[in-house]
């Protein structure tokens, strides 16, 4: 059997990163992708920082950008906190940039570094790992890694959905619903206080449409990050990032966050709610006038301090990007991509030094924990910050304070009365969504297997209206649901058509009503739309659902990402 010197899990941009890395210094590197095209099951907000700390930045690898499928460079970043439009549409905003007196002085984090560029995953993963391709790695595509291979204690290999592989080294660039390290025991299984989840829509516009709106140079580009009502208490923020033809609006928030929220507020709604509730507010409603939709995505995002992996290394085995947990997220700005760049670069360094000395043990490859210090000291660093910021002063207290004081923000009124929207059925605006999506339906086998009687017994089954998808449904003699707003809503509305009677005592008992139903609600699950979130394999009972990866390139495809 062929052995290689390094096996490479995952053409994202950390398994791109190592695997050009390690072609460029001779090494005979193969690189499995589950996808039938890298980039196909990615999806970001998204802002990539080219430098990073130096010799591992995406500048460092590719020093030619004009290469590079960037959107657009960021020359203006900016944090709004935005107040619940009135009856008359007025609304009050508070915007903080590099110039503010809030950022000068850290009390909120400047997201600028100069060097920040708008980017969509489905067409930089493609350009990436063809690059890495074109120096010398091997790609193989629609190739699914399900385990690992061991003799004594060492990792000598993968085994896929088609054969098994022999590699000095494994390098799991999987992503953050690899199972890999929790396989050979470096971390345990994660519960949702781990994760965020994020779901963004991408919206075409021409360009010249875009500079106006936003009031750009040629070329420019703008990001934005929100903080308001619109979050309905469920911690995280809204972004709005333009790129070159298109613009991306989207909400990350703390899983378990919207968990317990979801529970105790049943009018809560999907996330796709709270993304939709985002793009009605007036401050940001104008930048979609005549705009198309052209993708609905959603997926798991590590909260780095929470998840990042005290001993990334194994024996012939290192853990690179999110898989190892390198993400931060400061109130509503993220930063994942450059240091997934960076953990690649230095996995490879540290192979190429294992090669070198023919020693490719855990003791050899603890060197890759000395690379990483500098990012494991942002993490530390980024701990304290997710303490200050990530928690509900920060995201609850904190805005509604600031927007009251009338020297720091500033009074709105749009034209036109600002209307809310009327909730649509959330079955309904989920497979308005899917329908701009291309799949490729697997029709003979689940990657997700679900014990729909053990789900049905649980009593909350919060990874229903969590999903971002229809994936799960309760179905009750009253019909089928995807979120409990939906059920909710149903149960105020036939009580208040048989009795009447005082508002809150009709909340009250629809409320009770609903909890019943969803107690004895039977769950049913579809995979057809799935996208591979990785939102059950959290949230799920883990007796009843097991999260697992499409085979044969099955499943989404992301065009934007």
């Amino acid at each position: 059997m062929e052995k290689y010197h390094a096996i490479v899990v995952g053409a994202g941009l950390a398994g791109s990163a190592a695997a050009l890395s390690l072609a460029r210094r001779g090494h005979d590197v193969l690189v499995l992708e589950k996808a039938r095209v890298p980039g196909h099951r990615n999806m970001t907000g998204g802002i990539i920082s080219t430098r990073y700390l130096k010799g591992y930045g995406l500048e460092d690898l590719v020093p030619d950008l004009s290469k590079t499928p960037l959107e657009r460079k960021i020359t203006r970043q900016s944090v709004h906190l935005v107040s619940r439009p009135d009856r008359n549409g007025t609304y009050r905003i508070l915007s903080m940039s590099g110039s503010s007196p809030f950022m000068r002085t850290g009390l909120i984090p400047n997201p600028n570094t100069g060097h920040d560029f708008s980017v969509l995953r489905g067409r930089l993963d493609r350009w990436f790992a063809s690059r890495a391709a074109e120096e010398g790695a091997m790609l193989a595509t629609e190739v699914t890694v399900e385990g690992l291979l061991k003799e004594n204690g060492r990792i000598t290999g993968v085994r896929t959905d088609k054969e098994e592989l022999l590699a000095d080294v494994v390098i799991d660039a999987s992503g953050v619903t690899s199972s890999l390290p929790v396989e050979i025991g470096l971390r345990p299984f994660l519960g949702p206080e781990a994760y965020y989840l994020g779901v963004k829509h991408v919206y075409r516009l021409t360009p010249d449409i875009i500079e106006e709106r936003f009031r750009l140079d040629g070329g420019e580009g703008a990001a934005h990050f929100y903080l308001g009502h619109f979050m309905k208490r469920v911690h995280g923020g809204a972004f709005l990032y333009t790129n070159r033809d298109t613009v991306s609006f989207g909400v990350v928030f703390k899983l378990l966050s919207y968990a317990k929220r979801c529970v105790d507020d049943l009018d809560l709604g999907k996330a796709l709610d709270i993304l939709e509730e985002f793009e009605a507010h007036p401050s940001v409603a104008s930048y979609l006038e005549g705009a198309t939709r052209v993708e609905y995505s959603g997926h798991l995002v590590p909260r780095g301090p929470q998840c990042l992996l005290n001993r990334p290394f194994h024996h012939g085995f290192l853990v690179a990007g999110d898989a190892l947990g390198s993400f931060v997220k400061l109130g509503p700005m993220l930063d994942g991509m450059r240091m997934a760049i960076a953990t690649g670069i230095m996995a490879a360094k540290a192979v190429d030094i294992a090669q070198a000395r023919g020693d490719f043990s855990s003791r050899s490859l603890s060197m890759y924990r000395d690379l990483l210090d500098p990012i494991y000291r942002d993490m530390r660093r980024s701990r304290l910050d997710s303490f200050l910021f990530e928690n509900r002063f920060a995201y609850e207290f904190l805005p509604s304070v600031l927007l009251t004081i009338p020297y720091l923000s500033k009074r709105h009124r749009v034209l036109s009365t600002f209307l809310k929207q009327a909730p649509r059925n959330s079955i309904q605006m989920v497979q308005e969504r899917t329908g701009l999506l291309l799949y490729d339906e697997d029709k003979q086998r689940s990657h997700i297997h679900v014990d729909q009687e053990l789900c049905s017994r649980s009593a909350s089954k919060v990874w229903v209206p969590a999903c971002p998808f229809n994936c799960y449904t309760l179905v009750l003699e009253k019909g089928v649901f995807t979120s409990y707003r939906d059920l909710y809503r149903l149960n105020l509305g036939d009580l208040a058509g048989q009795r009447g009677g005082n508002a809150s005592r009709l909340s009250k008992d629809a409320e009770r009503i609903t909890r019943d139903d969803i107690t004895r609600a039977q769950v049913r699950f579809d995979h057809v739309a799935c996208v591979g979130c990785g939102t059950c394999g959290v949230l799920g009972p883990a007796e009843a659902v097991r999260f697992g990866h499409e085979r044969d390139g099955h499943g989404v495809r992301y065009s934007y990402g």
